[in-house]
């Protein structure tokens, strides 16, 4: 679970968020969107043709404060990041089309580090990177100070 006001990391149990105080009492996680793994890739870098890649067996989940991916082999958290966290707030997915792939990278902070994951999808799931960019970009404004 995610703290809306600053996306750090919280216990479900939490009532107020130990880094700004925020209350966490109406703060529900709801998944919004999920696809993959079937024809879906992820990699920790720069989209490209020479990355390792992990193929087919990640879920792409996208909720109201964070995207993220889990193994469907070990059912282990893979990467996940809150939509406050992402950096280059104006242009924050690179979307571009590797042949017959569609590919989100985004990059985004975690901690003191400058991390990246790329998702690509192939063929008709492609439509899918479409989707995540709509529900990343509306709740990553969302989450911006007023």
């Amino acid at each position: 679970m995610f703290c809306p006001s600053c996306g750090v990391q919280v216990e479900e149990r939490d009532l107020f968020c130990s880094s700004c105080g925020k209350s966490l009492s109406s703060n529900q996680e709801t998944e919004l969107y999920s696809f993959g793994p079937w024809l879906v890739n992820v990699c920790f870098s720069r989209p490209g043709t020479f990355v390792w890649m992990q193929k087919n067996d990640t879920k792409i989940v996208l909720t109201n404060q964070r995207i993220y991916g889990s193994s469907t082999l070990t059912n282990s958290l893979r990467f996940q990041v809150s939509y406050s966290a992402i950096l280059d707030r104006d242009n924050f997915n690179y979307r571009l089309n590797l042949g017959l792939w569609n590919v989100l990278w985004i990059k985004y902070k975690e901690g003191d580090k400058t991390k990246e994951v790329s998702i690509m999808c192939f063929g008709p799931n492609s439509a899918d990177i479409t989707e995540a960019s709509k529900i990343i970009s509306v709740h990553q404004n969302s989450s911006l100070p007023r």
